[in-house]
């Protein structure tokens, strides 16, 4: 009988994850085709890493994240940075 709990608990669980993730909306449905491929366009220029998540099946918030450390990057190398960063 226990093992059919925990088995169940376990199930639930893992439902319950997938369906967290699957609640995530796509910063394209979020904001539309236009706006999301302006963020994209702004993620790749500014993002310093070798696989950004600059991608509109990502969340926005995500997008913007990696905007806003690209930005804060570029101004405390010294470097130039986009005037999207200000």
């Amino acid at each position: 009988m226990m093992k059919y709990l925990i088995a169940a608990l376990f199930a639930l669980s893992i439902n319950s994850v997938a369906n967290a993730a699957d609640e995530e909306v796509s910063c394209r449905k979020e904001v539309g085709k236009k706006a999301a491929a302006a963020l994209v366009k702004q993620c790749l220029e500014i993002s310093p890493a070798t696989h950004p998540p600059c991608n509109d099946q990502n969340a926005c918030s995500l997008i913007k994240d990696e905007i806003k450390r690209g930005c804060e990057m570029a101004k405390t190398e010294g470097g130039t940075a986009p005037k999207f960063c200000d």
